[in-house]
């Protein structure tokens, strides 16, 4: 029997969010069926205290305020979310009253049907269960607070893992496997042993590779496989897990333990956790169908963001979180590109530059793109490319990632070149570093793959990080040109800060901290032929090589995280107030302890500066 539109709707939108993800296709069906329709005006009331609640409440579109009976904001909830839980699952009155913050569209599963479901799947039961305990514990800790997102940012994701993985040989056959599947009641195997994973085989995989194609199980389970696998270690925190897990749109990541097969999580195991944190909005991109609901996406941004640098997060994992919803609107606007244009007519890669590269953005920032093609175009496959560089950059620009000033966006024809063209633009600002020059590489030589064929990208880097540390000349005039900023501390280490204008009484962070920092630590790497584009993997990399001394590295990276948590934290109060984030700061409003960090974060830049000079013999 055909479904109805509506129907459908419903079934879609259920399937896609956790945990009617595990609900049977006749289930699915079923709860849809049961499922009441409701639109209700921002400000209107969905639950009061001491009511009875008689169903589970999903948010269709909108979002929902949870406050207590002391009106103390407990939660915020959007698209997905379901609210009224403890009172359903115990049978209680509300506790917490619910109020629409926009127009919002719910869907209400009456409490029979709800607790009937319960009753049928375990899995369906489990997360609602584990969900009550974990906002009594949220509740016991400090409603309100961010407990949950910095224990995403610091736990171990090896935490996660509640069992061994479960492996198969290679040699075993595809209904060796699924038996193998059914006896361990697990949804994913890793192939190989247990000193080497070859690759993984998913529940999903028995569907569309065996079932939908109809191929015999008795042949070998590598038939089906996907090979070298994306993993992570055992002591990486979770949030890196989630953000694999996002951009490249799986839902089992093998663990490991010095290389070696050491567990599984799948987005089950992230799901109690990710709709309370700002990793969430990462892996709602890869669920949008246009630009428009892409912007929907990234207008939540600035709240997730003072959230998350309210949970205790580190600045830098703050910046790679907002790096990381940059890059999946990209990833996201380049699939919407190919389904209006049709499949690209060569291989390509699309690359980032600046501070997304760095994976250091902040929640106010331009888009700094190219694209590198295999070959040179005909005149069809170029207008292709153009339509397609278009598509993307004004999408970006739409969701908040404004166009750059200097034009360095893929739509720019400079800028979507073959990857021999890229090759000979490194090469002359390498060999002829004129101040143009200067300024490329103070953008260009920070780049990182976003999407596409990895091959172009590696073979440009190939190509840079061999030549750069044999031209001394270019990276004497990058040291000098690092040099070029002043650090503003004066006599007695008193800030030098700007005497009249707009920015009376303030200094940069950018400009006084963040550039000097970024600039000497370019150099440094491509003198060493040290690829990571972070400042930290820069840092890092440098000591490892035994090109910086250890107390050097800790005093640069401390230095480095106080300036970027002084910009986030400054940006985030400016955001709050409904000013545009800038990085101007006024040290008189910073803390003692701040002021005095910062004085030693400045110090710690002139002196890396001398030694910089010293070390090419410029000043």
């Amino acid at each position: 029997m055909s479904l109805s539109p509506e129907l459908s709707e419903i079934i879609d939108f259920l399937r896609a969010h956790a945990p009617f993800d595990c609900l049977a296709p006749e289930q699915l069906a079923q709860t849809a069926r049961k499922i009441d329709i409701v639109y209700r005006r921002k400000g209107e009331v969905m639950l009061r205290i001491g009511e009875t609640n008689v169903a589970l409440a999903v948010i269709r579109r909108g979002a929902v305020e949870v406050h207590d009976k002391d009106e103390r904001l407990v939660n915020r909830l959007a698209e997905g979310d379901s609210y009224g839980l403890p009172s359903l699952l115990t049978g209680k009155p509300v506790r917490h009253r619910v109020t629409l913050l926009e127009d919002g569209l719910i869907y209400l599963l009456p409490v029979a049907d709800f607790h009937a479901l319960r009753a049928s799947n375990t899995g369906f039961d489990q997360y609602f269960v584990s969900t009550l305990e974990e906002r009594l514990r949220h509740a016991a800790e400090n409603a309100g607070g961010g407990q949950s997102n910095n224990e995403m940012m610091t736990t171990p994701v090896g935490k996660l893992s509640q069992r061994a993985p479960v492996m198969i040989a290679p040699q075993a056959s595809i209904r060796e496997a699924a038996k193998l599947m059914s006896k361990q009641g697990v949804s994913s195997l890793l192939v190989g042993g247990s000193e080497q994973m070859l690759g993984i085989v998913t529940d999903r995989d028995l569907r569309n590779r065996v079932l939908a194609a109809d191929l015999d199980p008795a042949a070998p389970v590598t038939a089906i496989m996907t090979a070298e696998p994306a993993s992570i270690d055992v002591e990486r925190p979770v949030f890196e897990a989630f953000i694999i897990m996002a951009n490249r749109g799986i839902h089992h990541l093998p663990l490991t333990r010095d290389g070696k097969p050491a567990g599984m999580i799948t987005t089950r195991d992230l799901v109690s956790l990710q709709t309370q944190h700002p990793l969430y909005l990462v892996r709602q991109v890869q669920k949008q169908d246009s630009v428009e609901s892409l912007q929907a996406i990234t207008a939540r941004m600035p709240r997730m963001f003072a959230l998350l640098l309210s949970s205790g997060a580190r600045p830098e994992d703050v910046s790679r979180m907002l790096s990381a919803l940059t890059d999946a609107v990209t990833r996201r606007l380049l699939q919407l590109a190919e389904q209006q244009f049709g499949p690209s007519p060569m291989p390509w890669a699309w690359i980032c530059f600046g501070s997304q590269a760095r994976n250091e953005q902040g929640p106010h920032t331009d888009q700094d793109n190219g694209l590198i093609l295999a070959r040179e175009p005909n005149e069809r496959e170029a207008d292709y490319f153009e339509s397609v560089a278009q598509f993307v950059c004004h999408g970006l620009n739409a969701c908040g990632y404004v166009f750059c000033n200097g034009g360095i966006m893929a739509q720019n024809p400079m800028w979507r070149q073959p990857l021999d063209v890229w090759e000979n633009y490194f090469r002359a600002w390498m060999r002829e570093p004129t101040s143009n020059a200067l300024m490329h590489a103070s953008i260009f030589f920070d780049q990182r793959l976003v999407a596409g064929e990895r091959g172009l990208f590696d073979s440009l880097q190939e190509h840079i990080f061999s030549l750069a540390p044999k031209l001394g000349i270019f990276l004497a005039i990058l040291a000098r040109h690092a040099l070029s900023y002043d650090v503003p501390l004066g006599l007695f280490r008193r800030f030098v800060v700007e005497h009249k204008g707009e920015h009376r009484d303030m200094l940069d962070l950018k400009g006084a901290g963040a550039m000097p920092l970024t600039d000497l630590l370019r150099v440094h790497a491509l003198a060493n032929g040290i690829r990571a584009a972070s400042c930290l993997q820069r840092i890092e990399a440098l000591r490892m090589a035994g090109k910086l001394q250890p107390t050097d590295a800790a005093e640069l990276t401390a230095a480095f995280r106080l300036v970027l948590r002084l910009r986030l934290q400054h940006q985030a109060e400016q955001l709050a107030a409904g000013h545009d984030a800038d990085n101007w700061i006024k040290p008189s409003q910073l803390s003692r302890q701040d002021r005095d960090a910062l004085r030693d974060a400045f110090l710690v830049i002139r002196q890396s500066q001398s030694a910089l000079g010293n070390e090419y013999g410029v000043q």
